[in-house]
């Protein structure tokens, strides 16, 4: 592993193993960032994960609608004279960044019930323009419902310890500029099966303390690091295969329909795409298992980055269901997994 610390004067390489970390040196302050770059040996063994776990993704902040604001027998409408609709994103208000509720609520104080700027984004365009604060109830109000984050259930892939990195769900959440976010544990406690075109889905309890916090939303799935209340004991070491060491045939997938108990589920690898980029739909299996099929009807909304297990090593995780037969269903190769943390496989 290699660590790697970056000064502003000067920089010194440390030898550890695999591992290359980049910290800075700001005013005497240590920033760690994020594992920038991980190194397996094609030996190495990762825990290999199946359990639901809850996503939640900070988007900034969205407007999902609007009322009237009645003070001293007047309704007052501010978002109405500045043009704002649902589905507006605020970016900015008063020349400061807007991130979540609580920071716009904080340039509400600041600003009173002055005009002032407002900058927007609706569909990808930027919209600038200018709304009143309307003192209502001791709190100045925009008179808009609003949502600063996305909550859903997923399943988690994989974890290597070393590096404390994480995998999960296989394919992104969202295509909207996020903010950081947490993943949680969730028990699952009831099955909806799927219906004609319309996928089933998972429904879960979400704990309310985060076991790790979430650095990156790609097309690969979501990713990041854990913390103290992260969980291994249920979790299993395991080898993985590159994507060239996978057959077609026999596979299982890991994953969770009742509870926290992962359970193994047999499914049959029907193709496999020959990928040299990222692609979230590399392997085609159908599930055989006639227990799965019995209890969910086959692949289910909650069931994305359960991961796909042949000859006793991960090989990927599942992304995808076909709509029009639930059996089927879809998976990406570990690999486009590890790539968007900067995690490498030794040759």
């Amino acid at each position: 592993m290699k660590i790697f610390i970056l000064l502003i004067i000067f920089f010194e390489v440390i030898k550890i193993k695999k591992l290359i970390i980049f910290l800075t040196l700001l005013f005497s302050t240590f920033t760690i960032f994020t594992c920038l770059a991980y190194e397996l040996d094609k030996d190495d063994k990762i825990y290999v994960g199946g359990e639901a776990i809850g996503i939640k993704l900070n988007t900034g902040v969205t407007v999902i609608g609007s009322y009237g604001i009645l003070e001293n027998g007047n309704v007052y409408k501010p978002w109405y004279d500045a043009g704002i609709k649902d589905g507006d994103k605020i970016v900015s208000m008063n020349n400061t960044k807007v991130t979540d509720i609580k920071s716009l609520l904080n340039i509400l104080y600041i600003v009173k019930d002055n005009q002032t700027d407002i900058r927007l984004i609706r569909n990808e365009e930027t919209i600038n323009t200018s709304i009143r604060p309307v003192l209502s109830k001791n709190n100045y109000s925009l008179g808009l419902y609003v949502k600063d984050s996305v909550l859903g259930v997923g399943t988690l892939t994989y974890y290597i310890e070393e590096a404390n990195i994480y995998g999960s769900l296989g394919h992104k959440i969202t295509d909207e500029e996020y903010y950081g976010g947490s993943i949680y544990e969730a028990k699952v406690n009831k099955i909806i099966k799927p219906t004609a075109n319309r996928a089933g889905e998972k429904q879960a309890t979400i704990d309310s303390t985060p076991i790790g916090s979430i650095s990156k939303n790609t097309i690969t799935g979501v990713h990041g690091t854990t913390n103290k209340n992260f969980d291994t004991s249920n979790m299993k070491l395991m080898e993985f295969k590159t994507k060239e060491e996978i057959s077609l045939g026999e596979a299982e997938i890991w994953t969770c329909i009742n509870g926290q108990k992962i359970e193994s589920y047999d499914i049959n690898i029907t193709s496999l795409e020959k990928q040299k980029t990222k692609d979230i739909k590399g392997i085609s299996f159908e599930v055989v298992d006639q227990d799965l099929l019995n209890k969910t009807g086959g692949i289910i909304q909650g069931m994305s980055g359960s991961p796909i297990i042949q000859d006793d090593k991960i090989i990927g995780a599942v992304t995808h269901v076909l709509l029009s037969d639930s059996k089927k269903g879809y998976g990406i190769y570990l690999e486009f997994m590890f790539e968007d943390m900067g995690i490498t496989i030794k040759k």
